[in-house]
């Protein structure tokens, strides 16, 4: 379980916030927002660009536009999907073997029936989108109290959300916005034969390494290019983005669409404060701890370190995000707009009777949340999820498998969260797809997880105790995982069979730690969801509905990991004593590996060294515009005013951090793949002329 909006790891108490209040309290700062594009910025993009875009425009980027648990697009009509190549990298590492190295080595499949198919890899493309807050509300009306209230929401969302698929077979998503003022039901077209077509090096994708990571300027190709599939043939898109090969200039006027993760914009300051003095630094903690743990067992063999190098990646990764985030919660400049746009709101609202009333004790409430969350943060983080199961997917197949076959027996109504008819479908089929497993690696999860719940809570816990029934934590990691059966697809499926019937007598030794610490997750999920969960569903949509009352409601609501619209011009900036240049170039690839001695991070790939010659090095490689983005945005198009691709959103600079709580575009940037560099690359570095082809031959058509 993740405990909250923006929590990843299975730890952190996170609330989706409201952006209503900012927008009347202070003027939206330049290119500031994640527009939903049920309600674009139209009149704000007149008043500063002269420029409005159409429906057809708007309608054709929101159609192209891909959720892969990230972000991406089609750029073809033949189903061709452009992203990045650290959004792709799990699917790629699934796909490898000691004897196929396509992490390490690269992959291209020059024709169809090359490309890889990915098994479990689901995408989608939002369709149509409908206002249902007054279904919500009639659903939750005579609600005893905020806990009972979140049930009442979550039921009548699965209910929607089954009544899409069976009456248009769409998959349907009910989505809070703005604190959860608003819901709006999300109906997706879904893909579930997804093949991979190519994607270069990791070395060529992380150039630089984590020295680099959220840095600018940047010299990297992080692209991967998969295909949809419908009926063994690739998908027939109407929808698609047509690459333009000269790029954008310095100046231009460039949108983002993509899925950008969960925003804190304002959240209230005991939120904040929250964040900056538990979460985030135990965050840091875990992180760092997994990380050496990891590297120990990278030391083991060269197959250990192959098998480890992808969770490496994404927790220095995660490391260096969460401690930007730190940074700016410790800001006191930043945090004192946050302070002082929350003081402008209670003040309006407290000095109306009536708002007072219906408003004024949310932010009391929100701060006896918080106190709570902070007094039971080692139970949250560390009882709330299944040991191991935040990183290993054998561990998660158990726990998924014994509460798959006791949910399956209620009444949807009665069923918890990822558990309704409506999510049946995508649990079962992550269940029945075939994956490596890693026992050994799962096992050095497992027992740290083990390890450390035996040093917070002690050999008399009764948690503890019905886990390791006696044992050391690594006797009872492996025992669990040395015989177990999960890793075997037919044995999964097995055991699906019959409403999943066979499950609870089965004898495997994985499911049986399920089994054991199933009733105290759901126990610490109940607790958490009275005292916090619940508070905060109910006390941010009150701050969302005073901040209507007050300022109106024409602004944009939190991400919430769905479609957003973004804006900007591509624009350089002034840091310390100098100026950040808006473009890098292959030049600039060359000098930075030579400077380096071309070596370590900063080496070159063979295919770099060697085709040097052929290369335009003057083509642009990356670059940055002011578009505000977040987690969540990566593998995002960067389209031009005539709806053409000319870049691919991969990171921010280490400056757009505290995106997550304020926007600041003084020095915060998107850092993009320009176009001109992906086509110059597929061409001279991979002979991919027939890919290339692919998107020039789509881009002329009317």
């Amino acid at each position: 379980m993740t405990f909250g909006r923006r929590v990843s790891g299975g730890f952190g108490v996170f609330c989706a916030a409201l952006i209503a209040a900012v927008s009347g309290a202070t003027a939206l700062r330049a290119d500031e927002g994640m527009w939903l594009y049920e309600r674009p910025p139209l009149d704000l993009l007149k008043e500063r660009y002269g420029f409005v875009p159409d429906a057809a425009f708007l309608d054709r980027l929101r159609m192209a536009s891909v959720n892969i648990h990230a972000s991406a697009s089609f750029v073809s009509p033949e189903g061709l999907i452009l992203t990045n190549h650290h959004v792709a990298l799990g699917s790629v590492q699934r796909l490898s073997s000691p004897e196929n190295n396509y992490v390490r080595d690269g992959f291209y499949a020059p024709t169809r029936d090359k490309e890889i198919p990915i098994p479990g890899l689901t995408i989608r493309v939002l369709v149509s989108i409908e206002d249902v807050t007054s279904r919500i509300e009639a659903a939750c009306a005579g609600a005893s109290s905020p806990a009972d209230a979140l049930k009442k929401r979550n039921a009548a969302a699965a209910a929607m959300e089954l009544e899409c698929r069976r009456t248009t077979g769409l998959e349907g998503e009910v989505v809070a916005l703005f604190g959860g003022a608003r819901h709006h039901l999300y109906r997706y077209k879904e893909y579930t034969d997804v093949r991979l077509v190519f994607a270069p090096e990791l070395q060529a994708a992380f150039f630089g390494g984590d020295h680099d990571n959220f840095t600018y300027p940047r010299f990297d190709l992080d692209l991967a290019f998969l295909r949809a599939y419908e009926g063994g043939r690739p998908a027939r898109i109407e929808h698609y983005l047509p690459v333009n090969p000269d790029g954008c200039r310095e100046g231009d006027l460039v949108f983002v669409s993509g899925h950008p993760g969960d925003t804190d914009r304002l959240v209230t300051v005991a939120g904040l404060n929250y964040f900056k003095n538990v979460t985030h630094p135990k965050k840091i903690e875990a992180l760092l701890r997994r990380q050496a743990l990891l590297n120990a067992y990278s030391a083991r063999s060269p197959e250990a370190a192959r098998r480890a190098r992808t969770n490496l990646y994404f927790f220095a990764n995660s490391l260096k995000s969460t401690e930007g985030e730190l940074r700016g919660l410790r800001d006191e400049i930043l945090m004192g707009k946050k302070k002082s746009a929350e003081s402008d709101l209670q003040a309006a609202v407290m000095g109306d009777p009536s708002l007072r009333a219906r408003f004024g004790s949310a932010w009391s409430d929100l701060e006896r949340a918080y106190a709570w969350a902070a007094e039971n943060e080692a139970e949250t983080r560390l009882k709330g999820d299944m040991p191991g199961g935040g990183w290993g997917r054998l561990t998660s197949h158990a726990l998924t498998l014994v509460r798959y076959a006791e949910e399956i027996r209620k009444p949807d109504a009665e069923r918890i969260s990822g558990y309704h008819d409506s999510d049946l479908p995508g649990v079962l089929r992550r269940l029945s797809s075939p994956s490596p497993t890693y026992t050994d690696l799962e096992e050095v999860f497992l027992a740290d997880d083990l390890e450390r719940l035996l040093e917070t809570f002690g050999a008399d816990d009764p948690y503890v105790k019905t886990l390791l029934e006696g044992k050391t934590p690594r006797e009872a990691a492996r025992e669990a995982l040395s015989g177990t059966r999960l890793g075997d697809t037919a044995f999964r499926r097995e055991l699906l069979k019959d409403a999943g019937k066979g499950i609870a007598a089965c004898e495997d030794p994985l499911l049986r730690l399920a089994r054991r610490a199933d009733p105290f997750i759901r126990d610490v999920e109940r607790r958490y969801d009275e005292h916090v969960a619940a508070v905060e569903e109910e006390a941010y949509a009150r701050i969302a509905q005073a901040g209507f009352a007050v300022y109106g409601d024409k602004s944009y609501s939190d991400a919430t990991g769905t479609l957003r619209l973004a804006f900007g011009t591509v624009s350089g900036y002034p840091f310390a004593s100098t100026l950040v240049p808006p473009f890098t170039t292959f030049y600039g690839l060359y000098d930075r590996a030579y400077s380096f001695g071309d070596r370590d991070d900063f080496a070159l790939t063979n295919r770099q060294r060697e085709r040097r010659a052929s290369v335009r090095l003057e083509t642009p490689l990356n670059f940055v515009c002011t578009a505000d983005i977040t987690g969540g945005n990566s593998g995002s198009p960067v389209v031009a005013k005539d709806g053409s691709l000319v870049g691919l959103v991969f990171d921010g600079n280490d400056a757009s951090h505290p995106n997550a709580f304020v926007y600041d575009e003084r020095q915060a940037r998107c850092v993009a793949v320009d176009i001109r560099g992906i086509l110059e690359a597929l061409d001279k570095y991979y002979d991919a002329g027939a890919l290339v082809r692919e998107m020039l031959d789509a881009s002329r058509r009317p």
